[in-house]
């Protein structure tokens, strides 16, 4: 057998030829089926799955295996020597667009049991090429949903999806020729694969489809067979070379995280499902609400939409900017882009003091169908800025895109939801506290939502408020809290006012189509586009509190910058991060410091303009006057906590000693810093609502 690197997942296992080390004898199943000695399987072998199949096999030195199938409406497939067991990724890939697929056959006594399978294939179907899956459950075929939950007239649509591109949510023609299995252990469930491709703006994405699930009818300690096969409908013969076939258990969490903080592109688990990510960690001694090895993610299988792992069942994300359209179905946005033909992430900054990440992505609806001829849609940059306590800031550049603005020029746009994703045995509303959000303000405003519902006043009073602090409380996870403001004072903060949208939003939602999920929508053969809901617990689902809107100056005529090319674009920042449960406090601090930056006195070897500001990094701005040694005092504008400062010009090192109120401060204690691009960026590890005296010399 060739096992090869997957693009989702690099570690792969080999498994002994019979045995896997972390499965138990077998305990489910047929009763005293261990009571017979198992005959092991060595090599190869050939599987009829459906009655009178007819067919060989061949394999390759190279590890290529080459099923050939001689009956209609027929399975016929090669079982592998090695089994699976416990949680397990199995894919196979093919020469061929149809006739292929992928079985998982449960063994009994050391050989495969043709009474209990799952499988997934494509084949054409009335000339049409169809996703389906098949089972056979104790002898009995074609069960699919044990748990009797699919309505009967949902089933055909659920197990099979025919890829005539005209269904809302599958613009595809066909499959590019792989199948994939997952069997997830914390959900008892099976998830079935097969891959799409289309081509956009002149280039060819491919990513995965899925079919509804099926739960496992067998123990947790059942071992499995892994079979590629061919399969037939009207066609008598066919032929299916497969190049790669590759198999996995993998641990169902995300193994890989550090208390230290940094960021790296790695590989990601989370609720049972692999995939990419860049990952930003935070050392628990500078941001107590990381401990447990709560994370940063932009993960393929959220479409990079950044997200906080809290634990395996729970994700919280501050959503994205979404927009919509008169002229095509769906939400315009970057959930919508399930072949990661616009999503792109990249590592900006990665230094002692802060690291910065840049997201990209376009606001496409779930059929790529632009509403007008160009084919354009509004894009967004948006950077991510942290620090090591866990507070960063969120830019977010929204271009218009000017060959767009017939059709987006009056819509406006969405710049945060705030929402709890649910993992494999949950659903969002257990990870809700109560209150679940409250929204204050530094003057002592504050409104509480969930139980409570004032949905008319919090629209009507909250944007006019100079700061919005929105924090969730959650259930064995640290708050969450995002900062949005408006005032004429900063307009690099927010060019225009901010509004809230709580008329369709609640903790109760189980939207299922995002992320993770990548079934077609469940209305999508009626051509609605209405957003999914959850069919099962395990399935991935998200509920959303509260939306945050830009619906200021719709016609683009004013309060905006110029790209090089002439596309207009608006800048919004976003406060946010996590922070121990129950101490607004601090997070009122937080804001405090990042838009009131008090004043300085007794300026020596640095000048202060309060001109320049340094709002989307969470800057305080200095320039140095030429020398490696400089002080100041500083006084906030009431309870400040963790203030950065940025020393322009910075003439020396990058290491320096650094002391306040005449004490040393220790590196990487009681602060960190290091030299970016020619200036000294300095993150205080301190709170304080007094007077305090900075000294500084570089080493």
């Amino acid at each position: 057998m060739r096992i090869l690197k997957l693009s989702f997942f690099c570690l792969l296992i080999f498994f002994s030829l019979f045995s896997c080390s972390s499965c138990s004898s077998d305990k489910g199943g047929d009763e005293g089926q261990n009571s017979i000695p198992p005959v092991v399987i060595t090599d190869y072998q050939p599987i009829a799955l459906t009655q009178d199949a007819e067919g060989s096999f061949s394999t390759t030195e190279e590890g290529a295996i080459t099923v050939k199938l001689n009956s209609k409406k027929a399975i016929y497939g090669v079982c592998l020597p090695q089994v699976a067991c416990g949680h397990f990724i199995a894919e196979v890939t093919s020469d061929k667009e149809t006739n292929f697929g992928l079985a998982i056959v449960r063994e009994k006594n050391g050989v495969p049991d043709y009474e209990n399978f799952t499988s997934v294939s494509v084949c054409l179907e009335a000339g049409i090429p169809t996703a389906r899956v098949i089972d056979r459950q104790y002898g009995k075929d074609n069960v699919l949903d044990n748990t009797n939950t699919i309505k009967d007239g949902d089933r055909d649509f659920r197990y099979s999806i025919p890829f005539t591109g005209k269904y809302f949510s599958i613009p595809f023609k066909g499959s590019t020729g792989k199948a994939r299995i997952i069997r997830n252990e914390i959900s008892g469930f099976f998830h079935f694969y097969v891959s799409v491709g289309k081509e956009i703006n002149g280039k060819f994405y491919e990513n995965w489809i899925e079919l509804a699930q099926s739960k496992d009818w067998g123990d947790i300690n059942q071992k499995y067979f892994i079979c590629p096969i061919a399969r037939t409908m009207n066609s008598k013969t066919t032929e299916v070379t497969y190049t790669d076939i590759c198999f996995e258990e993998f641990a169902s969490d995300d193994l890989a995280a550090t208390q230290e903080f940094g960021v790296q592109k790695r590989d990601f688990t989370w609720a049972g499902f692999p995939g990419k990510a860049t990952v930003i960690n935070f050392n628990p001694k500078h941001c107590p609400a990381a401990e447990d090895n709560r994370e940063f993610v932009f993960w393929t299988e959220t479409n990079y939409v950044p997200a906080w792992r809290m634990n395996n069942e729970l994700l919280y994300c501050y959503e994205f900017a979404e927009t919509w359209s008169g002229l095509a179905p769906g939400c315009y946005e970057p959930m919508s882009d399930r072949l990661l033909a616009y999503a792109k992430v990249d590592i900006v900054e990665d230094n002692k003091v802060r690291k910065v990440v840049k997201y990209h992505y376009a606001l496409v609806n779930p059929d790529y169908k632009a509403p007008y001829p160009g084919g354009f849609y509004p894009e967004v940059d948006e950077y991510y800025t942290f620090y090591a306590d866990g507070v960063g800031v969120r830019r977010i550049e929204y271009t218009q895109k000017e060959e767009g603005r017939s059709e987006f020029q009056w819509r406006y746009h969405e710049l945060s939801e705030l929402m709890a994703i649910a993992g494999s045995s949950t659903v969002p509303a257990e990870h809700y506290a109560k209150p679940t959000l409250s929204i204050t303000n530094l003057s002592g405003s504050k409104y509480n939502v969930y139980p409570e519902r004032p949905f008319e006043e919090v629209n009507r009073e909250v944007k006019n408020w100079e700061e919005q602090i929105y924090t969730v409380h959650l259930v064995n996870a640290p708050d969450a809290f995002a900062v949005f403001s408006y005032s004429p004072n900063r307009p690099e903060v927010s060019p225009l006012p901010i509004e809230n949208d709580l008329i369709w939003h609640d903790i109760g939602y189980q939207m299922s189509h995002w992320p993770v999920d990548k079934q077609p929508y469940l209305s999508a053969r009626h051509g609605d586009y209405d957003k999914s809901n959850a069919t099962w617990k395990s399935n991935i689902s998200h509920s959303s509190l509260i939306g945050v809107e830009a619906k200021g100056g719709l016609d683009w005529n004013s309060h905006y910058q110029l790209r090089d090319n002439g596309d207009k674009y608006r800048v919004y920042l976003m406060l946010f991060g996590i922070n121990e449960r129950n101490k607004g406090q601090d997070i009122h601090a937080y804001t405090r410091t990042w838009l009131h930056h008090g004043n300085f006195s007794e300026l020596d070897g640095v000048e202060y303009n309060p001109s320049v500001t340094g709002y989307s990094k969470r800057e305080i701005v200095l320039s140095s006057r030429g020398g490696s040694n400089f002080g100041f005092k500083y006084a906030p504008m009431g309870e400040m906590k963790n203030p950065v400062f940025r020393i322009d010009d910075w003439n020396g090192k990058a290491e320096i000693d650094l002391t306040v109120n005449g004490e040393q401060l220790l590196f990487n204690q009681d602060y960190l810093c290091d030299k970016v691009d020619g200036s000294l960026i300095i993150w205080l590890n301190k709170s304080t609502s007094s007077v305090i005296s900075v000294k500084v010399s570089s080493k």
